[in-house]
């Protein structure tokens, strides 16, 4: 069975790696628990991140929200 495995490091703290696995309830499950976590946890640390540098007048070098 699969493993997705998420590492969070960087700006991002403090540093995490989380697994989930389709050992239990199967592979659509497990890709569920990864959005569910990441939106959970991940999301919320990135978007206060986001507006910590904006409010120091620092940006991303193509922009906030932009995809490259």
């Amino acid at each position: 069975m699969g493993q997705i495995v998420i590492t969070v490091e960087g700006s991002f703290k403090p540093f995490r790696r989380q697994t989930f696995s389709a050992m239990d309830s199967g592979h659509a499950e497990a890709v569920a628990s990864a959005i569910e976590w990441l939106a959970g946890s991940v999301l919320l640390m990135a978007i206060e991140l986001d507006h910590e540098l904006h409010e120091d007048g620092k940006r991303p070098r193509v922009g906030f929200g932009k995809r490259t």
